[in-house]
C-alpha cells in the first residue's frame, strides 16, 4: 500500500513530550501516478505535472475534446446514420502515436453503456461549448441526441411507449435498439435531463419534447405509497437478470422532473410536481436516514446488479441536494457524510489501491470493481466536493477536491492515450471510451467551474460556470459576448479573464460593480498573475457583453498568407464582415506569431469540410472540421495553448474532404488571435483547513454531536481498512450502536460510545501543510477481550510507532473509562496527518474518536502497555474480530 508518497518520520513520546519531525523518504515513494512522474509542491502535496501556463485541468479538457473531434466516423453503409463511432460503440483502442481504431463487431451486451455514454457526451459538450466557443460541440450533441431518439426508443405500442431503451443490451450494434434491452429508469431520466440542456443550446424542440414525454411517463408510473420507492429500477424487469430495486438513483429521476418544473412544465394536473414531491420524500425520509447502508447508494450501473455503494450515485445525490437545498434542510451534513463515506467504503478491497497519494485521495469505483483504476471515480467525486466546499464554506472539502482534481488529471497523454491505473497502465480506459474521454471531459469542466481560481487557465478568457445554458458565445479580443437560454432569479455567471473588464452590459444596459450580488451587478476578484474572476448577476437579461483591455492580439483573416484557391465572401456576422473561403485540397493559409497560445476564429455550417493543422511544421493530431448542423459565426474552430513562449508558425491546409454528414468541403477563416501575456495564479499550494477537525468513529448520526465545549464532532470516514472484495465495511468494523451507557473520566460520554475496530487501518486528516497540530486520540474499552491482549492497540503516527500495544483499560483505570493520548507538534507530511491503528497478532485494534487541533493540546494520559504472556499466541485464532465481545449497558452491534 502507498499511503501518501514519502513519510515524515515523527519521533515521539506520550504526555508532556513533543513529537519532533525529521524528514526521511519512505521507500514506497511512487515514481509516477497514472501516466506521469509524480510532482509535489513545496510542502510535498500533489502538484501539476503539466507546467504549461494553461494549467493541467485545461490541458485535460483540450485533449479530451480533440480526441472526440478526430474520432473515426461510421457512414450509412455501416450504421443507421452517419456519426462518429462513439455514438454507437463504447469500445475503442488507441496506439501510443494516437491512432484510434474501432472494432464495429461488438457483442450485443457491449451496447449497454449507450445511456451512460450519451449522458457524458451531451453534458460534457454542452459545457465545453460554453467554455471554449468551439462549434464542434454542436455536431456531437446533435448526432448523439438524434441517435438515441431515432433508434433507441420503444415502439408506440410498448407499455412505456416511445421511452428510451437506456441500456440496449439486445439488438445489433450500429442499428436499432431492441426493446428487450434493459430499460433502466434512472439512466433514462439522466439522458432526459441532458436532452433538456441540448434543447437549450441548439433550439431543437424535439429534444425537449422527448424529455417531457419521458418525464410524463415517469410521473404516470410513480408509486405514491409512503415509505415505498416511487419507481423500480427497470421499466421491463423481466428482461433484466438484476435486482429491480431503486435506491438513491431516484435522485436522477428527480433531477429530470425538477429541470422541467423549473422550465415551467409540470405535466397534466401537475403530475411532475407530485411525482417530484413523492421522490423527494422517499429520498429525505427513507434513504438519507440509511446513509451508511451499502445498497442505499448502489443499484445503478447497467452491467451488474450493483448492490453496493459506488462512486456515482452518492455524487448525483449530493448534487441534487445542493440544487434543492430548500427541500433538504440537513443538506450540509448529509452531503458531507455521503461523499466522505465513499473514501473508506470504496477502498475496502485488498486489491484496491484506494488511498491517499501525495496528500490526495483517490478511490476505485466500488468495493467490487476495477482494482487500481482510480481515475474516473476520483474525477466524479472532485467536482461534487468542490461545489460543496463553495456552498458550505468548507475548507476541508475545497482542499480535498483541489488535490483530487490535480491527481486525476495525471491520466491523459497528449496523444489521447489514457492511463487509469494509479500505478501505471490502462485498466479499463484502454478499451472503454466513455471512461477515457467523454466522462473525464464532463467532470474536469465541472471541477474547473467550481474552483476556477486554482484550476483555471492563466491569461485566457473563459466562461467557467453559468446558471443557464449558453446558447452562443463569441470570444473576441477584449470582448466576450454570449447569450444564455434564460435568466431566472439568481442567475449568476463566472468568467475567468486575462483582463479587468471596463464595461459589462446585460441586454444592452450597463451593470455596476457591487460588494455583494443581492441584485443585478458584478463583483471582481483579482488573481495573481494579472487575471481576475468576474461574477455577474443578470436576472431577466440573457444577452451579455464583457469588454476591457485584453492582452490578446488579433488580426483579420486577410492578414494571413494564402496559397492556392481562396475567395473572399461577405459575411455580416463575421468579426471583420468578410471570410476567406476555400474548398479545394491543398489550399493553405499561414501566419507567424509570437506568444504562448493561439485561437483560430472561423465559421462552421452544414457545408463545412476538413483542414489539417501544422504548428511549427509539425502536423497536429487534431485538425479542423468546419461542419456543424447549425451555422455558427465567430467561433473558435481551433485553439492551442500551453505553448513555450516565443515565435511560432501556424499553417492551415485544406483537405478537400468532408465527414459523411456534411454537404460540402468549405473551409471558412475569419481571424486569428494569440497572446504573449505571461503570468500564473498558482494551483492552490499551501492551502487546506487550518481549523480543528473532530471525528467520532462508528458514529452515524445525521447531526453532528456538539460537546460540552460547544465543539462539533462529525462521523469519521477518512480511513482505509482492507477487509475483502465486496465486503461491507460498516457492519464489520463500525460500532454504530452505543456500546456503553455511562463513561467515566469525561463530560462527553457520547464521544466514547462508538468506535471502529479492525486488524489494521489508517485514518487520514487533510490539513494545511504549513501548520503544526496536536493529535488527541480518544479511547475507551467497554469489555474484556475473549483472549488476553486481544484489544492491545499499536498506534503509528506519520509512519512512526508512538504507542505500542496499548492496554486501554489499564491506561484509563478500568473498563468504561475514557483515556486520551495526546501528541503535540505534529507536522503534516504531504498535507496529511496519518494515524494507523493495528494489532500485531490476530486481535483487534480500535479507536473511539480523534481530535486534530492547530497548536499544542492539553496533556493526556500515560499509556499502559499490555504485557503478553510468553506462551500466548493470538495467531491461534486468526478469525478473531472482537465483534461478539459483550458491551457495558447496551446490546452489542
Amino acid at each position: 500500500m502507498l499511503p501518501y508518497g514519502r513519510a515524515l518520520i515523527l519521533m515521539g513520546v506520550l504526555l508532556c513530550s513533543t513529537v519532533a519531525a525529521t524528514a526521511a523518504k519512505n521507500t514506497k515513494l511512487a515514481v509516477s501516478y497514472f501516466a506521469y512522474p509524480a510532482a509535489e509542491d513545496h510542502y510535498g502535496v500533489i502538484a501539476p505535472w503539466h507546467r504549461g501556463q494553461n494549467g493541467q485541468t485545461d490541458f485535460r479538457i483540450r485533449i479530451a475534446a480533440e480526441t472526440l473531434k478526430r474520432y473515426p466516423w461510421a457512414d450509412k453503409s455501416a450504421a443507421v446514420m452517419a456519426a462518429p463511432h462513439f455514438v454507437f460503440n463504447g469500445s475503442w483502442a488507441i496506439k501510443p502515436d494516437g491512432v484510434i481504431s474501432i472494432n464495429p463487431n461488438i457483442p450485443d451486451w457491449d451496447n449497454g453503456d449507450i445511456g451512460q455514454r450519451s449522458v457524458s457526451l451531451l453534458c460534457g459538450m454542452t459545457d465545453y461549448y460554453r467554455y471554449s466557443g468551439d462549434p464542434a460541440a454542436i455536431g456531437i450533441i446533435s448526432l448523439t441526441a438524434d441517435y438515441v431518439l431515432d433508434y433507441c426508443q420503444t415502439p408506440a405500442d410498448h407499455p412505456w411507449p416511445r421511452f428510451l431503451i437506456s441500456c440496449p443490451t439486445k439488438g445489433r450494434g450500429y442499428g436499432r435498439a431492441n426493446p428487450h434491452g434493459f430499460i433502466q429508469l434512472d439512466l433514462t431520466a439522466q439522458v432526459g435531463a441532458q436532452l433538456v440542456k441540448a434543447f437549450k443550446l441548439t433550439g431543437n424542440a424535439r429534444y425537449l419534447d422527448a424529455a417531457k414525454h419521458w418525464a410524463d411517463l415517469l410521473a404516470e408510473h410513480c408509486d405514491h405509497t409512503p415509505g415505498q420507492a416511487p419507481w423500480p429500477r427497470y421499466a421491463n424487469p423481466k428482461d433484466s437478470q438484476f435486482e429491480n430495486r431503486q435506491t438513491a438513483g431516484v435522485s436522477l429521476i428527480l433531477q429530470l422532473l425538477d429541470d422541467l418544473i423549473r422550465f415551467g412544465y409540470a405535466g397534466k394536473d401537475a403530475q411532475l410536481l407530485k411525482a417530484r414531491d413523492a421522490g423527494e420524500k422517499y429520498l429525505r425520509d427513507v434513504l438519507l436516514p440509511q446513509w451508511t447502508a451499502d445498497p442505499t447508494f448502489g443499484h445503478f450501473y447497467w452491467d451488474w446488479s450493483n448492490p453496493v455503494m459506488t462512486c456515482t450515485v452518492p455524487c448525483y445525490t449530493a448534487d441534487y441536494l445542493m440544487t434543492r437545498r430548500e427541500a433538504f434542510p440537513n443538506w450540509k451534513t448529509d452531503v458531507r457524510n455521503i461523499l466522505s463515506l465513499m473514501l473508506c467504503r470504496l477502498s475496502v478491497d485488498p486489491a484496491s489501491a484506494g488511498d491517499v497519494y501525495s496528500g490526495a485521495w483517490a478511490v476505485p469505483e466500488s468495493s467490487s470493481c476495477c482494482g487500481r483504476s482510480l481515475q474516473y471515480p476520483t474525477a466524479i467525486m472532485a467536482p461534487a466536493l468542490a461545489r460543496y466546499g463553495l456552498l458550505s464554506g468548507s475548507d476541508w472539502a475545497r482542499e480535498v477536491a483541489r488535490r483530487q482534481s490535480i491527481l486525476v488529471t495525471y491520466d491523459a497523454r497528449d496523444t489521447g492515450e489514457v492511463v487509469d491505473g494509479i500505478t501505471g497502465a490502462p485498466v479499463v480506459t484502454g478499451t472503454w471510451f466513455n471512461l477515457a474521454h467523454p466522462l473525464p471531459l464532463r467532470y474536469a469542466l465541472e471541477a474547473l467551474g467550481w474552483q476556477p481560481d486554482v484550476l483555471g487557465a492563466n491569461r485566457e478568457n473563459h466562461l467557467v460556470r453559468t446558471t443557464s445554458v449558453v446558447r452562443v458565445v463569441r470570444y473576441g479580443k477584449g470582448r466576450i459576448a454570449y447569450s444564455t437560454f434564460d435568466a431566472p432569479t439568481g442567475a449568476e455567471d463566472v468568467l475567468r479573464l486575462a483582463f479587468e473588464p471596463k464595461s459589462i452590459l446585460a441586454d444592452g444596459r450597463p451593470l455596476s460593480q457591487e460588494e455583494q450580488l443581492t441584485d443585478n451587478g458584478y463583483t471582481l476578484k483579482p488573481l495573481p498573475g494579472g487575471d481576475c474572476l468576474l461574477t455577474v448577476r443578470h436576472d431577466g437579461c440573457r444577452d451579455m457583453v464583457v469588454e476591457g483591455t485584453d492582452p490578446q492580439e488579433m488580426v483579420p483573416a486577410e492578414r494571413l498568407q494564402f496559397e492556392g484557391s481562396w475567395s473572399v465572401a461577405d459575411s455580416p456576422d463575421a468579426s471583420g464582415k468578410k471570410l476567406r473561403v476555400a474548398a479545394q485540397q491543398g489550399a493553405a493559409a499561414s501566419f507567424t506569431f509570437e506568444g504562448n497560445q493561439l485561437r483560430l476564429i472561423g465559421r462552421a455550417d452544414p457545408n463545412g469540410g476538413k483542414a489539417a493543422v501544422y504548428l511549427d511544421g509539425a502536423k497536429q493530431l487534431c485538425g479542423i472540421d468546419f461542419w456543424s448542423p447549425q451555422a455558427r459565426d465567430q467561433q473558435v474552430v481551433y485553439y492551442k495553448n500551453g505553448l513555450t513562449p516565443g515565435k511560432h508558425m501556424l499553417r492551415i491546409v485544406v483537405s478537400g474532404v468532408k465527414n459523411p454528414a456534411s454537404q460540402g468541403t468549405q473551409v471558412y477563416l475569419d481571424a486569428l488571435q494569440w497572446s504573449a501575456a505571461q503570468g500564473e495564479s498558482g494551483f492552490g499550494e499551501g492551502n487546506g483547513p487550518e481549523n480543528a477537525q473532530r471525528v467520532i468513529f462508528g458514529y452515524v448520526g445525521r447531526k453532528d454531536y456538539v460537546d460540552s465545549h460547544n465543539h462539533s464532532w462529525r462521523p469519521a470516514t477518512e480511513f482505509t481498512m482492507r477487509l475483502g472484495k465486496s465486503v461491507d465495511l460498516v457492519p464489520l468494523s463500525f460500532w454504530t450502536a452505543p456500546r456503553i451507557k455511562d463513561v467515566a473520566n469525561t463530560a462527553d460520554a457520547e464521544i466514547y460510545r462508538y468506535g471502529v475496530f479492525g486488524r489494521d487501518f489508517t485514518t487520514y486528516f487533510t490539513v494545511n501543510p504549513q501548520r503544526t497540530y496536536s493529535v488527541r486520540i480518544k479511547l475507551c474499552q467497554t469489555a474484556n477481550p475473549p483472549k488476553p491482549g486481544g484489544y492491545a492497540t499499536t498506534i503509528d503516527l506519520q509512519g512512526r510507532m508512538v504507542a505500542k500495544e496499548v492496554d486501554v483499560a489499564a491506561t484509563a483505570g478500568g473498563l468504561g473509562k475514557a483515556a486520551d493520548l495526546v501528541f503535540n507538534d505534529v507536522r503534516p507530511e504531504h498535507g496529511v496527518v496519518a494515524v494507523r491503528f493495528w494489532h500485531r497478532f490476530a486481535g483487534t485494534a480500535s479507536v473511539q474518536a480523534i481530535e486534530i487541533t492547530p497548536g499544542p493540546g492539553a496533556p493526556g494520559a500515560q499509556p499502559a502497555q499490555h504485557k503478553f504472556p510468553s506462551d500466548l499466541n493470538l495467531l491461534a485464532n486468526p478469525g478473531f474480530s472482537g465483534m461478539n465481545a459483550p458491551c457495558l449497558g447496551c446490546s452489542p452491534h
